[in-house]
């Protein structure tokens, strides 16, 4: 009786080998049936905007910024050769910074080194693909950073300076909405 889950198994690998000869199995190895490549974690865009051409401090409207108490004018930042934008207020409670990055594919670039952030998310700003980061847990920093186009990115940085530590995201999610509110649709 022992030469029956013998047979069986003969049979088994002999099944494999008729339809269509060995397969590969093992550490390294994927199952046949998932040969495909993996899918990208980064959502393609659908309806394309236009960032390039719009100066970084005009991303946002005086009306904007006045609705999130800035009262400071705009400061041009250069960030690693990109350019950058930031607003405070004369109480020193908040802070907002925007870069563009025109160049790279930032969005993939961030998600390669997800493992860095204590708070990492792949999301969507107003049907947009975005990523939210946080540098730290319990930070009063979070920012978006948002794919309007290929290789069009605008990143949005909200910081809470006030005491009582205000929640930095949901306003930083709410400055990108009107970021992409404020861009043209990209024609051609």
């Amino acid at each position: 009786m022992r030469r029956l889950p013998v047979v069986l198994a003969l049979a088994g690998a002999l099944a494999g080998c008729s339809a269509g000869g060995p397969q590969p199995t093992g550490p390294g190895t994927a199952p046949a049936s998932s040969a495909s490549a993996p899918a990208d974690p980064i959502p393609p865009v659908r309806d394309p905007k236009n960032l390039a051409g719009k100066p970084v401090c005009q991303l946002l409207t005086p009306a904007q910024l006045a609705a999130n108490r800035i009262d400071l004018p705009a400061q041009l930042k250069d960030v690693g050769g990109a350019p950058g934008c930031e607003w405070g207020d004369k109480e020193h409670t908040r802070e907002i910074r925007d870069y563009v990055d025109t160049i790279n594919d930032a969005l993939h670039n961030v998600y390669a080194r997800r493992a860095t952030f204590p708070v990492f998310e792949v999301t969507q700003v107003a049907g947009y693909p975005a990523i939210r980061t946080k540098d730290l847990m319990q930070g009063t920093s979070c920012t978006f950073e948002v794919a309007v186009a290929e290789r069009q990115t605008f990143t949005v940085e909200f910081t809470s300076l006030r005491q009582g530590l205000e929640e930095p995201c949901g306003p930083a999610r709410a400055i990108a909405e009107d970021v992409l509110a404020n861009l043209p649709p990209l024609k051609g």
